[in-house]
């Protein structure tokens, strides 16, 4: 039995099995021909690092096997962009991953070179914990936590088609060793069948590179592009879209003059991500600055004298790039009143001379590139290890999946990260371990899980994917979420490792370790309320914006130790902090309750609904809601609309 935590959380069927007849019954059994397994997860990044680490521990007890398909497995875990981790909203779904027995947390504190919480002259409810990783470090650690499951085999190669039964997935069509075309030609096609695919593709799906008037096939620079999966996706009905990411130059550290640049520290106490990082080791890496350049009004004129040769401006990319993350041609284009832009240089490891141009994204011709790059005062003579470049590739129209990250019209096939068109690793990540929970769900015949919006930013995402088509690649921000106070980072375990415990994702350490802090978090709570300070409560004083949360540490007399309980000490601060907003939050939601987790039957068609606008109609049989409280959600549906299907599915 789930408890009643996950119980509110879930729809009691899949979207496309409404009669939840037995999964297992229409998998075919292994054989000679056809190696088995009960998930296959295809992509090493990060939605499918995330997917096959829960597979992997929920099927573990019982002995189940997941395969891991990716072109390059030395690749696993790459941070292809950014080396950094978190961020503002990121890092609070950093945070609910890790509550959930996700992997990413945990990386990322034991490879971090540089720990910040962004906002923290704003309230708790937006700070953002963000790192900066040691990308090497990162991706060979995640390989090294993988290899730690005996049941999780990793597979060179590629997939070029699905297995289908009856409009079910039970398995693909596997080309081992393939990593680009001419690999392909001369692979042999293998079949591996499955209870549930997960298919992650990242930006490599039928994707190309453009840099200048230069176009390669590949979805990261000297890799290859997943051709097939994209036409195998069209031939089996889905509906397929194009959108375009970039990526900045690289530069080596010893051609920079970083002496006159504005310096960016880390935090002088740095906090992790994973509440099962120890304290008494973190940081394990060495701490490093970052600096701060700019553009100018020369570069600025550089770039819109060369609009011509960028590929975004002259038709040769037609496709939307990320709003939030523009390339500096678009910069320069969308803010030309702007006389120069922020450039953040970021060492990308301890171990290599890279250095990451954060803020000059781009696909203009190498010449211009450099041109660009010398005009930042500390780069007059940086030597550019790596163009900046934009890749264009396939993604899935999200209204296909839904919050499950199930595709509706395929049993057995899960959609995650990029190809659900959002942007970012931790988006991904958070699709990975939600698609990868739910695949083991459906392979054990179990039902499936969903997150409300109310409870996590997890939650918020899928529901924003499933409710709204995407003008570019989706980037959580703190300002998606209407219970932002309730979704803190402080009080993310308190919120979901419950939930994960119940799932099987939270093992018995974690469990024990939560219990500990959870107790220590009702213990202080209630010191609060009861000590005295002068004539106030130690609640009381605390309350007062003057007084720091060391000084109420210090308050405690011995309540707490400093080095392991000051995070949940701030926890319990927050709380307080925001009492009244989280009382009127809890009575709105349970109002909304209803509406919210009211089950929509899959098979009506909404045309029929008498009185019904067309407008709404339109909008609900293209997004298929699985509740009233997504439908209400639909741009086009409107209160009367919802009150119409209410009273057909009374009927």
């Amino acid at each position: 039995m789930l408890c009643p935590d996950i119980k509110s959380s879930h729809v009691e069927s899949w979207s496309y099995c409404p009669s939840h007849r037995p999964y297992h019954s229409r998998v075919p059994k292994p054989s000679s021909k056809c190696d088995f397994y009960d998930v296959i997860v295809i992509g090493g990044g990060h939605a499918g690092v995330e997917a096959a680490w829960a597979a992997a521990n929920l099927l573990r007890p019982a002995g189940g096997r997941v395969a891991l398909v990716t072109m390059d497995p030395s690749k696993t875990g790459a941070m292809s962009c950014n080396p950094a981790i978190g961020g503002l909203a990121k890092g609070q779904m950093v945070r609910e991953i890790d509550a959930l027995g996700g992997l990413m947390g945990q990386v990322a504190d034991a490879t971090g070179i540089q720990f910040r919480v962004l906002n923290q002259s704003k309230g708790p409810a937006v700070h953002g914990p963000r790192c900066q990783s040691d990308k090497y470090a990162y991706a060979a650690q995640v390989q090294k936590r993988l290899a730690t499951r005996d049941n999780l085999e990793v597979l060179a190669g590629t997939v070029e088609d699905f297995l289908m039964d009856a409009g079910r997935c039970v398995g693909v069509m596997f080309l081992k060793g393939a990593s680009n075309i001419q690999d392909s030609h001369d692979a042999t096609p293998q079949r591996l069948g499955a209870k549930a695919v997960v298919l992650t593709t990242g930006t490599f799906m039928r994707a190309i590179m453009h840099s200048g008037e230069q176009k390669t096939q590949g979805g990261r620079i000297g890799e290859g592009s997943a051709v097939g999966i994209g036409g195998a996706l069209q031939k089996w009905g889905l509906e397929l879209g194009r959108l375009k990411t970039g990526t900045p130059p690289r530069l080596a550290a010893e051609s920079l003059d970083l002496a006159g640049l504005e310096v960016q520290p880390g935090d002088e106490h740095p906090v992790p991500f994973s509440d099962l990082t120890s304290l008494e080791t973190f940081p394990a890496s060495p701490q490093i600055a970052c600096w701060i350049t700019h553009t100018n009004a020369a570069s600025h004129d550089l770039i819109r004298a060369n609009l011509d040769r960028a590929p975004m401006y002259n038709g040769q990319i037609a496709t939307a790039g990320p709003r939030y993350c523009p390339s500096i041609e678009d910069k320069v284009v969308r803010f030309a009143d702007r006389v120069s832009h922020h450039v953040f240089l970021e060492p990308e490891s301890l171990s290599t001379n890279e250095i990451y141009c954060n803020g000059i994204s781009t696909s203009l011709p190498l010449d211009v590139q450099e041109k660009i790059v010398h005009a930042l005062p500390g780069c007059e003579r940086a030597v550019i290890l790596k163009p900046g470049y934009a890749v264009e590739y396939d993604m899935v129209w999200p209204h296909q999946i839904d919050a499950t990250c199930a595709v509706k019209t395929i049993a057995g096939l899960f959609l995650a990260g990029q190809i659900n068109g959002t942007s970012g690793y931790e988006e991904a990540a958070g699709q990975g371990l939600i698609a990868g929970v739910n695949a083991v769900r459906l392979a054990r015949d179990e039902t499936p899980w969903r997150l409300r919006r109310d409870e996590a930013y997890l939650g918020v995402m899928m529901d924003d994917l499933v409710t709204k088509t995407p003008r570019e690649p989706y980037r959580m921000f703190t300002s998606r979420a209407e219970h932002r106070l309730l979704l803190r980072s402080d009080n993310a375990a308190i919120r979901l490792t419950p939930v994960g415990r119940e799932l099987g994702t939270v093992d018995d350490d974690h469990w024990k370790q939560f219990v500990a802090k959870r107790d220590l978090r009702t213990h202080l709570a209630t010191t609060l309320r009861t000590q005295r300070k002068g004539e106030k409560t130690l609640e009381q004083w605390a309350a007062q914006p003057e007084v720091s949360v060391n000084e109420v540490a210090d308050a405690l007399h011995g309540e707490l130790d400093p080095l392991a309980d000051l995070g949940v000490l701030r926890g319990v601060l927050a709380d307080r902090l925001y009492a009244g907003y989280i009382e009127r939050s809890q009575r709105e939601m349970a109002q909304l309750a209803k509406s919210e987790t009211r089950a929509l039957p899959d098979t009506l068609d909404y045309t029929t609904v008498t009185g019904l606008r067309s407008e709404a109609a339109a909008a609900l049989n293209k997004f298929r809601p699985t509740t009233l409280g997504q439908a209400g959600r639909l741009a086009g549906v409107n209160p009367a609309d919802l009150m119409l299907i209410s009273v057909a599915i009374k009927k």
